[in-house]
């Protein structure tokens, strides 16, 4: 009698124990769905559940990138799905890392340039970049994407900093280019103080005039920049004002006047800063278009 007794109490324990395999073979697969699902926020990448309360991140919210997927279907521009590596983190890496699986396109994509875009866990760079800070910025702001279409100039920041690509214009390099040795991030992340949530500079990566005179570079009365940038403005504004009405009344719109003209007036104009970056080549490049006013009659 004591052999069933004892058979009994194994077929007990097994059975017992192929109902917690079960059971647990079933919070796995819950899990794996879980981890396999589509991101359900903006902002999916969760670096604020340990970084919301951080000067960076609150800058971040206010920033250009933050909204630069909303931008990119709001924008003037056929949108693509290629559009996304620049325009949302996550296009290349994040998802295939964290979403294995997920299919990202413009339909399921969620982040903004966010976090990843710049910085990673894995990275041996200062500030965990994903890159130097002189080749990250100029990898999205540059001419070359090619979404817009075509001979269409959506960007133009690092060209015209190296005063390069213009048309009948000799190469230019800014001033500034060998002074910044951080390049970009030099002026457009300069805060004077780390701790605080700046509304320019840092993470909001607006570029101030202040930023002029504080590095001390511009402090003397001679380049008092709150005077001399607003009068460059005004002449930059000018300049392109009479080379699109020149462009808007060109009888042929496909001759090589007429396309050297526009990209020199396009690429001035996708600078986003009335050519702040470079202003002697903004300047030559308008000059340029203007000289070939009798070709386009």
């Amino acid at each position: 009698m004591k052999y069933p007794k004892q058979g009994l109490l194994f077929f007990c324990l097994s059975l017992l124990m192929g109902m917690l395999t079960l059971l647990l073979l079933a919070n796995l697969r819950a899990d794996e769905a879980i981890d396999t699902a589509a991101p359900s926020t903006p902002f999916a990448e969760g670096c604020n559940k340990c970084h919301g309360s951080e000067p960076a991140y609150q800058e971040w919210t206010h920033a250009g990138h933050a909204k630069a997927l909303v931008n990119l279907h709001a924008g003037p521009y056929p949108v693509v799905r290629s559009c996304l590596s620049c325009h949302s983190s996550g296009y290349e890496n994040f998802v295939d890392r964290v979403y294995p699986g997920h299919t990202y396109n413009l339909e399921t994509a969620v982040n903004a340039v966010a976090c990843s875009s710049c910085h990673s866990h894995a990275s041996k760079e200062e500030h965990l970049l994903v890159m130097p800070a002189k080749k990250l910025c100029v990898s999205c702001h540059k001419m070359d994407c090619g979404c817009a279409g075509a001979g269409t100039v959506h960007q133009s920041q690092s060209e015209m900093f190296l005063g390069r690509e213009g048309a009948g214009v000799k190469r230019m390099p800014s001033p500034h280019v060998r002074a910044m040795k951080k390049r970009c991030v030099q002026c457009h992340m300069a805060k004077e103080d780390p701790m605080t949530i700046a509304q320019h500079g840092g993470h909001t990566f607006i570029a101030d005039i202040a930023v002029c005179s504080t590095a001390g570079c511009h402090d003397s009365a001679d380049n008092n920049m709150n005077v001399k940038l607003p009068r460059y403005r005004a002449e930059i504004e000018a300049k392109m004002q009479a080379v699109k009405a020149m462009l808007d009344n060109a009888n042929d719109t496909t001759s090589q006047a007429y396309q050297d003209a526009k990209l020199n007036y396009d690429m001035v104009k996708g600078d986003s800063g009335y050519g702040l970056h470079n202003m002697p080549y903004a300047n030559a490049l308008l000059d340029y278009s203007l000289s070939l006013k009798a070709e386009l009659k």
